[in-house]
């Protein structure tokens, strides 16, 4: 009967534990990264909107992201490094796809290393050139006349991808992550940054 009655005891608490931590399939979220630019602007602010589908007990994930960024383009004139001009916009909407590897086999913390495919439309205006007269007395810059060029591309390449993700709760996740993305055309980019997440069922 004790034999039993451990056997019996010994199952349960084997399925509260398994109760416990449910594997989750779905997830979604919002993030805020840093993006590294060709100078002079060197860096803009990208939001994302995160989807991942999770596999394997959450060690394996693949995640896609659709992300908008916009920054104040400022440029410099030739020959002169005190006067510059802003006002004109540097756009990206971005979409990426990872797949990633969990590094650790813990419920709350995940060390992921992942890389995917990037599809990155950009819109940008440029100094194409610019004529102005200058001072020599009073180092005042006047007359200024200025040419834009308007740039539109669709560029692709690749993203890889280092993130921590800590669960506070079963479904609420907190993350920080570096990235690097390669955009052919585009040049390279230095992504860092924060997110927010919720795991469903």
């Amino acid at each position: 009967m004790k034999t039993t009655l451990s056997l019996l005891f010994g199952l349960l608490l084997g399925f509260g534990a398994h109760a416990q931590t449910p594997t989750h399939r779905h997830s979604f979220g919002v993030g805020f990264e840093r993006v590294g630019l060709d100078a002079p602007d060197a860096i803009g602010n990208r939001c994302l909107l995160n989807y991942s589908r999770h596999f394997r007990h959450d060690r394996l994930v693949v995640g896609a992201n659709l992300g908008y960024l916009s920054v104040s383009n400022k440029r410099y004139l030739a020959n002169t490094n005190h006067y510059y001009v802003y006002g004109k916009r540097r756009e990206r909407v971005s979409a990426d796809v990872t797949l990633a590897f969990d590094l650790l086999k813990q419920a709350r913390h995940a060390l992921r290393l992942g890389a995917g495919p990037s599809l990155w439309y950009r819109q940008d205006e440029l100094l194409d050139g610019g004529r102005y007269t200058v001072n020599v007395a009073s180092g005042e810059v006047t007359d200024v006349q200025l040419k834009w060029r308007q740039e539109k591309a669709l560029n692709y390449g690749f993203n890889v991808l280092v993130e921590y993700e800590y669960a506070l709760t079963d479904q609420l996740l907190v993350s920080g992550k570096v990235k690097f993305a390669d955009l052919n055309k585009a040049g390279q980019s230095a992504i860092y940054g924060v997110g927010i997440g919720y795991r469903l069922q």
